[in-house]
């Protein structure tokens, strides 16, 4: 099981895996008892400031961080997972009662799910349709709402492509990934400018321009729970309607999706949500965010940023 490249580990099966990268992977994983306790105690600090501050406004309040493929997949990976440990599996299972009906544990249930399904892609750092929609399932069992079941049988689109993690490889190794058909029912009422800048093709896709993005989908025909539901979250979520985002669009009254670690209460006060949702992909841990900020306009500041740059090379 070879080191494929500085950021690639090639597991069993023809799994890649991330060990690499900004967040070096590999070793938050390895982290020392002292470096590993300090991350999963701001974390504590932070999850039960905001249940108190969601409280306070009449608001349910859950989090979930979205495992590691190298945690959810250790036995694929057995070479460099063997001594590893997982912060967001230590918090998930910790008794510390300020944690108490706050997470969401979705790592032992991926692990349990991976043992039938392909829950993550094989080149690619995220999860398949059968793994989103395992993290669905949980999501909806701790915010005590139905599940729409017939979203996992649904026929899909599926393409070909080098994804985040066989691009990384010379040379880059293909996959054919299936994207979910969600959303179905409900309609886009907001986009901010962010947003339809990539999709009217203003900036490119691949600048990575996502963070502050804004959706909220409205579902007027019948979802299976009177709830208004705001995450703030990432591409596990995602702005576009084929992972979670889409299930929930389909599931609840109102969904707005915020792609931000950190929570801007004066949008949680815009918005009005029965349940509030944060979720962070673990290899992000190590970055506590602060939820002292206005995502409407660090989106502004940062397009506008964006457009002057591109607007300057050209004229160059």
């Amino acid at each position: 099981m070879p080191q494929l490249s500085e950021d690639v580990f090639g597991g069993d099966d023809g799994h890649l895996f991330l060990v690499g990268g900004s967040n070096d992977v590999a070793h938050l994983f390895s982290e020392s008892d002292h470096n590993l306790q300090l991350i999963c105690s701001a974390w504590t600090t932070l999850l039960a400031c905001r249940k108190r501050t969601a409280m306070d406004k009449g608001i349910k309040y859950l989090h979930c961080f979205v495992p590691d493929k190298l945690s959810v997949l250790r036995a694929k990976a057995l070479a460099i997972t063997s001594q590893m440990r997982f912060p967001a599996e230590i918090l998930e299972e910790s008794d510390d009662a300020a944690l108490r009906g706050i997470l969401v544990p979705l790592t032992r249930y991926l692990r349990k799910q991976a043992g039938n399904y392909e829950v993550f892609h094989r080149t690619d750092t995220h999860w398949t349709v059968e793994g989103c929609f395992s993290a669905y399932q949980m999501l909806c069992f701790y915010m005590g709402i139905p599940q729409k079941t017939d979203l996992i049988v649904r026929n899909t689109s599926a393409r070909e492509g080098s994804w985040d993690l066989g691009s990384k490889l010379i040379p880059k190794r293909l996959e054919t990934i299936r994207f979910g058909r969600f959303g179905i029912g409900a309609s886009r009422v907001e986009a901010n400018e962010i947003v339809t800048a990539r999709e009217t093709g203003r900036v490119p896709n691949d600048l990575l321009l996502h963070v502050g993005s804004i959706v909220e989908y409205r579902n007027e025909g019948h979802p299976l729970a009177k709830v208004r539901l705001l995450v703030f979250g990432d591409s596990f979520f995602e702005y576009r309607p084929h992972m979670l985002t889409g299930m929930f669009a389909e599931t609840v009254d109102a969904v707005m999706f915020v792609w931000s670690a950190a929570i801007d209460w004066k949008l949680v006060d815009e918005f009005k949500p029965d349940i509030l949702l944060t979720e962070v992909a673990e290899r992000f841990v190590r970055v506590v965010p602060n939820d002292d900020v206005d995502i409407r306009r660090h989106a502004t500041n940062k397009l506008q940023s964006v457009l002057c740059s591109h607007a300057e090379r050209r004229a160059s």
